[in-house]
């Protein structure tokens, strides 16, 4: 018992808090919502003129057998009618606006909140349980409020006006009427709870549905590659399976719903006609009349409480939808880092500066051990280690994508978290592991759709990079459309093509700090080395300082320095020709290479 009070405590909480979120979205809508609310009670009105029309047809004129003014009672029983359709064709329309514009909102600013959670979030949450938040949870919504809402809240308001009108009409018949509350409030909340349970499942199901699809097409090639299509689909069907148990329990407990109140509206219809037979009734005036309005009105009664239950599975599905996107929108942004107030002589800071950072990207689980490095102004360092050993989570840091849990880190004198959105590409430049290419032109993804980069910048940045050529010889040159990495259509580029063009988008706004993470895994060894000449040349004499996860160790001999990491430890550090003499780590595995030995991997 004490359990499902705190159940039904919980619930009530979380429905609060719902509903204040829910109520926040109207809030830019509030006039036209008002109007709304007007037109349902308006409607709901002139719901209850028909009946009382119908007991004066039958006590003033069926019975007594007077014909005159039947026609004027005729008419304002059209007019009645027509009234509640008029009005309901405006509470409709203006709702289903009301909603669309609420839910445009809703999508923005979830999209937007995205983009604002720390990394982390996307480390720990599948790209497609994301993707469904942003989808069809908020399809969901969509679905109840487009069309559900104005129904929603004008079946709610004729519960109420029905239920005065059958007051006015007869106090006696309603008591009688209302013997089936009890049972009916136990059988409606019993199955709103289990709906809402089921719903709830349904909702996770469906999520972790969109993460295992997103995750078997992005991996399409691998499991082509090695023929594990059968398992793939198998694995598919386990996780629909979970889909379509959910939602058979939901589709159980809302098919409950329209016969158990029909069985209620059935027995109530059923206790008046007895009742209205009896001498009882006599005292309380009960005519004809009265018991024929009284019976429409009740049915009128019941008509709204199936019709939500009707939309009550639809209803919990938003609900549960709306508390998965509310829950994304309740996670913390990620944290604007202070800025810096430096000594005069912070002016003098290196552009990469790395103080006893310690870092780990889950709790107990360190990657990097108090390390620090610096790299001057026009110096190539390049970071050299096997796997696993903490390079790219250095990079990570200075970056700005990661918090560190010790120690600091500086870019250009300035956290890189601080940097305002106006300033990072002139600041900071990164060119991460796997390229990330967007659906549009050659051009838009070398500006990333920033109108104030100018052309000759972006030829230039891919002049040095080594892309210009490749890409004059494209069907339009610059303003050939590409596959972005979500698929399309569009040019199709190599993974060397697409390596150069993240380069050139790197070097695009000519940034102070240069981040390469194996920048140029992809490319071959000629173009390669023909773009560490370009660096030399062209990008480190204007002081831009670089820091290179090496991925040949040809890129980290020809570094002005080379540190060593192994373990989230440095190791070793200097000029790659002193490190080469010693009989060290970087001198070992300049051997490995030399033998045709992979170093990178290993113990």
């Amino acid at each position: 018992m004490s359990r499902l009070v705190l159940v039904d405590a919980r619930d009530a909480g979380e429905a609060r808090s719902l509903a204040g979120h829910l109520a926040s979205l109207l809030r830019p809508w509030r006039v036209r919502a008002s109007v709304v609310v007007l037109f349902v009670l308006a409607a709901a009105s002139f719901e209850l003129v028909p009946p009382f029309i119908i007991r004066t047809i039958v006590d003033d004129h069926l019975t007594t057998g007077r014909p005159a003014g039947l026609l004027f009672l005729a008419v304002l029983y059209l007019g009645a009618n027509a009234a509640i359709q008029a009005m309901t064709f405006l509470y409709s329309y203006l709702a289903a606006t009301v909603a669309q514009g609420v839910l445009n909102g809703v999508r923005v600013r979830l999209f937007a909140h995205l983009q604002r959670l720390p990394i982390g979030y996307f480390d720990r949450t599948p790209v497609g349980d994301v993707i469904s938040r942003c989808t069809s949870d908020v399809e969901t919504l969509d679905t109840v409020f487009s069309t559900g809402v104005a129904v929603l809240v004008a079946n709610l308001v004729r519960l109420v006006t029905v239920s005065i009108g059958m007051v006015i009409l007869s106090p006696a018949l309603t008591l009688v009427a209302a013997l089936v509350a009890p049972p009916l409030v136990i059988i409606i909340r019993y199955l709103q709870v289990r709906l809402r349970q089921a719903e709830r499942a349904t909702r996770i199901a469906v999520g972790a549905l969109a993460a295992r699809l997103q995750e078997s097409l992005r991996g399409a090639e691998v499991i082509r590659a090695f023929s594990r299509e059968r398992e793939a689909a198998g694995g598919f069907r386990r996780v629909l399976a979970d889909v379509l148990a959910a939602s058979n329990r939901a589709t159980a407990f809302s098919a409950l719903y329209t016969p158990m109140t029909a069985i209620l509206s059935a027995l109530a219809v059923a206790a008046l006609l007895w009742a209205g037979t009896r001498q009882a009734f006599d005292a309380f005036d009960i005519s004809l009349g009265t018991l024929a309005a009284f019976l429409i009105l009740l049915q009128r009664f019941f008509q709204p409480i199936t019709a939500l239950g009707e939309e009550w599975q639809t209803v919990q599905s938003a609900l549960a939808g709306a508390e998965r996107i509310f829950a994304t929108l309740a996670l913390p942004p990620e944290p604007a880092a202070p800025v810096a107030v430096l000594p005069e002589s912070g002016n003098g800071l290196p552009p990469i500066h790395l103080d006893n950072i310690a870092f780990g990207y889950a709790e107990g689980q360190r990657v990097l051990h108090r390390v620090s490095l610096v790299v001057n102004p026009g110096e190539h360092v390049a970071l050299v280690g096997r796997t696993g050993a903490g390079k790219t989570s250095a990079l990570h840091l200075l970056a700005g994508l990661y918090a560190p849990w010790a120690g600091t880190v500086r870019i250009a004198s300035r956290d890189p978290r601080s940097l305002k959105e106006s300033e990072r590409r002139r600041v900071l430049g990164v060119v991460p592991q796997v390229v990330q290419l967007f659906s549009g032109t050659v051009f838009e993804n070398l500006t990333l759709r920033d109108d104030a980069v100018p052309e000759e910048a972006v030829l230039e940045a891919a002049r040095i990079a080594g892309a210009d050529a490749f890409v004059r010889a494209l069907p339009q040159g610059y303003r050939t459309q590409l596959v972005g990495s979500g698929g399309g259509s569009g040019a199709q580029l190599s993974a060397g093509q697409q390596q150069l063009l993240a380069l050139a988008r790197a070097l695009v706004p000519r940034p102070a700090v240069l981040l390469l993470d194996e920048a140029t895994a992809a490319i071959d060894s000629v173009s390669d080395a023909a773009f560490r000449a370009a660096l030399r040349e062209s990008v480190l004499p204007t002081g831009c300082a670089v820091l290179t996860v090496a991925h040949r160790l040809s890129t980290a001999v020809e570094a002005d320095r080379v540190i060593v990491l192994d373990k989230g430890h440095i190791v070793e550090e200097g000029a790659p020709g002193e490190l080469a003499r010693r009989d060290g780590r970087f001198a070992a595995l300049l051997e490995l290479e030399a033998a045709g030995w992979d170093w990178r991997s290993g113990p």
